[in-house]
């Protein structure tokens, strides 16, 4: 079992989803999440996927992270999950909270950057290609744009919806934090 909450900037947890990115995603191509400024995550909202059934208290198993680009327009920066629990639905159940909480604010479009191997992960969550393969410095791999236009959700609705089906509880609706 796992929980999905809140991660505040610059917490002890916050530091295991560094870790956690360092390994899963930036080894594997020899590089390192430390290299990159993440100063910029202080101001976008950052999830976690904590495992609870485990010796190890709350153990980070996978993370994803929103931010704002304007015009109601949010971009998921990261969707990120521990290498041995992947295709058990943790990634899933992030991309569902992620679009929910966007949802919640707002959104009518959410874009990404997908690495090729993620392609097909996104399209099953409605996410289009929309451009040409490029390279990213911090990884330089092949990676695609993609988009999900959202339809509006009348702003009444979105303030007294409270039912939340990825698990979180309901808690991210009310205590996103700076």
């Amino acid at each position: 079992m796992y929980v999905v909450k809140y991660i505040k900037y610059g917490s002890e947890e916050y530091d295991r989803t560094l870790k956690l990115r360092n390994e899963v995603m930036y080894k594997p191509i020899s590089k390192s999440m430390y290299d990159i400024d993440v100063s910029c995550e202080a101001d976008q909202i950052i999830i976690g996927a904590f495992e609870t059934n485990t010796m190890v208290r709350d153990l980070l198993i996978g993370i994803g992270i929103l931010s704002y680009k304007g015009d109601n327009k949010w971009f998921v920066e990261y969707v990120c999950v521990d290498t041995v629990l992947q295709k058990k639905g943790v990634g899933s159940a992030l991309m569902q909270c992620l679009e929910k909480i966007a949802r919640d604010r707002g959104a009518t479009v959410l874009g990404l950057d997908s690495r090729l191997a993620t392609i097909d992960f996104y399209q099953r969550f409605g996410f289009v290609q929309k451009g040409e393969i490029f390279y990213k410095d911090i990884a330089p791999v092949g990676h695609v744009y993609m988009e999900k236009e959202l339809p509006a959700i009348p702003k009444e609705i979105r303030e007294h919806s409270h039912g939340c089906s990825c698990g979180c509880g309901g808690d991210h609706h009310h205590h996103h934090e700076h």
